[in-house]
């Protein structure tokens, strides 16, 4: 059914379609918060999980609310509720880059954003999201509690112990030790020594020393697909469908491929058996995963959605399982770009971050893209990765010089030329990598790199080079490491700017400074399931430049997770 907001919409109403709105009396009243826009929001496919899952539970109705595009408090998608008015709100987190967002949504609807200046009359507060399953200590003075890890596992016990007024009061250590995944960040106490952060103290014997992160044992029975298709959304009118989770690859930089260990792929069936039914409501698939062409039946797949008529697109590709057929697939479903991520410019560089593939490997997909009839390609690289050095960012240069030459001869061949689009990113260390203890780049390292990228390739023909703000970076590497006391700078963003919130004393404290490997973690309050020792021995690895084999996807004694 087509379905648009009720009161106090905006201009211009996305068409939706595919949601059920359930009646919004009766039951404990759920606002779920994307703290940023709806049309980010509505492209969060996390996002569209939770709020179906809390909808299919008796007792609940839960609303959609966004940022605001006005200085004006949000109010639900579904009703217009102020956001004020709700039992329950739950922030749906991806990025920390929206965490200022968080605190603007809380003061416009006269809410304290801080935890421990609210009583039982406001609402209560939560979080969860892949953001704070990495880091939560910069957003904990703000939550009365975080469910941390697959929401599968976690909501519904979660909501059934709290389905009686005052919900507060049932957020005890007790609870805390039964339901898996809940951090209640009141149970502890941050303590810190000549200004560095050395661990936490519990204010309650029966509290959890660590957070277990919660995943999914197996995926055969469950299903992550898009349940509202909006006309306004990144992808727009398009069904996204996971066909997997976690990564078996082992990019040091990369969270992805060790929070969601062990590596999980939906089967084959419960994906057809989600585009069938997407079917009836659009012909545009977006298949999503950390690396969907490592899925093993992925060939089948396309094949069956052809058959069906289905536009199917990618939202990633990883060149050594690129083959024919799944360009085919691309270019018979109208997709004009292929991103793909060499992210370092040598074998050095790559052996380092533990990204397995080589040079050869680049160009000879980058032929298969052009030839198949893919003429515009997207390139991810980062810059100030550890151990980096200038010849190192020559290479850069140097690889895609290489890659418009197959380029431009495949396109010619074709009698059609597209573009090359770099974009250029620094690295930021995340949480619960093996990169976790080491520095950011300085900022003049940053510039000074990225200028002669752009200096070295602005001028050729059929290119482009976007680099990302350092700035940004900078500040995202901040909240990504940073501990209870980062709160302070989060709310004095939301209230003035991040150019106001953050000084040199906040960059050298938590992003400048490296660490050892036996140092107190803000985020150590969390148990992922892999071994800190595993941690170190990769970096070491790095180091010396070694890579890792894949994770073999069979339980073994190496990271931890399967122990």
């Amino acid at each position: 059914m087509a379905y648009g907001r009720k009161k106090g919409a905006p201009a211009r109403v996305p068409i939706e379609k595919g949601q059920v709105v359930r009646g919004a009396t009766g039951g404990i009243k759920v606002a779920l918060v994307y703290p940023n826009t709806y049309r980010a929001g509505m492209s969060s496919l996390g996002f569209q999980k939770v709020f179906q899952i809390f909808n299919a539970m008796d007792g609940m109705v839960c609303e959609r609310v966004f940022l605001s595009e006005t200085s004006s408090p949000a109010h639900s998608y579904e009703t217009g509720r102020e956001l004020g008015t709700f039992d329950i709100i739950a922030f749906s987190i991806s990025f920390e880059n929206d965490y200022a967002n968080l605190v603007t949504l809380l003061d416009t609807a006269g809410i304290p954003p801080r935890q421990n200046q609210r009583n039982e009359r406001h609402p209560l507060v939560m979080a969860g999201g892949v953001a704070c399953f990495l880091n939560p200590e910069p957003l904990a003075p703000f939550m009365d509690c975080f469910l941390l890890g697959e929401i599968e596992n976690t909501l519904h016990p979660f909501l059934n112990e709290i389905q009686a007024f005052p919900l507060k009061q049932h957020l005890t250590p007790e609870l805390a030790l039964k339901i898996p995944g809940l951090y209640i960040p009141s149970l502890y106490t941050p303590v810190y020594k000549n200004n560095v952060f050395t661990g936490h103290e519990k204010r309650h014997p029966l509290a959890p020393d660590t957070i277990k992160v919660e995943h999914l044992a197996h995926l055969e029975n469950h299903q992550t697909v898009t349940g509202i298709i909006s006309s306004d959304t990144a992808f727009k009118n398009t069904c996204l469908i996971e066909t997997g989770r976690g990564c078996h690859h082992g990019c040091r930089f990369c969270s992805a491929g060790f929070i969601y260990r062990p590596p999980r792929n939906y089967p084959k069936a419960v994906i057809t058996d989600a585009m069938d039914q997407a079917s009836t409501l659009t012909n545009r698939i977006g298949l999503v995963s950390a690396a969907v062409s490592d899925h093993p039946k992925i060939n089948d797949i396309c094949s069956w959605g052809i058959d069906k008529s289905l536009h199917i697109s990618f939202s990633s590709l990883r060149l050594d399982a690129l083959t024919p057929q799944l360009v085919e697939t691309l270019a018979a479903s109208g997709v004009k770009t292929a991103t793909i991520a060499p992210e370092a410019g040598t074998q050095r560089m790559r052996n380092i971050i533990n990204k397995k593939i080589t040079r050869s490997q680049i160009l000879s997909a980058v032929e298969t893209l052009v030839h198949g009839g893919i003429f515009n390609l997207k390139l991810y690289f980062m810059i100030g990765l550890p151990f980096e050095t200038d010849e190192d960012v020559e290479g850069i240069i140097s690889l895609t010089l290489d890659i418009r030459e197959i380029f431009l001869a495949q396109s010619k061949k074709k009698k059609k030329i597209g573009t090359i689009t770099l974009s250029v990113n620094p690295f930021v260390p995340k949480p619960a990598t093996p990169f976790q203890w080491l520095p950011m780049a300085p900022s003049a390292v940053l510039k000074r790199r990225s200028a002669h990228l752009k200096n070295s390739l602005k001028k050729i023909p059929n290119m482009k080079i976007n680099c990302e703000s350092h700035r940004m970076a900078r500040v995202n590497g901040l909240l990504a490491r940073g501990d209870q006391r980062v709160a302070d700078i989060i709310e004095t963003a939301a209230r003035k700017s991040w150019s106001k919130a953050v000084n040199k004393k906040d960059l050298a404290t938590f992003l400048y400074r490296e660490m050892q490997t036996d140092d107190p973690l803000a985020w150590d309050i969390l148990d992922s399931g892999i071994k800190k020792s595993f941690l170190v021995r990769e970096l070491k690895r790095a180091q010396n430049g070694k890579i890792t084999p894949d994770c073999p996807m069979i339980p073994c004694d190496q990271c931890g997770i399967c122990r």
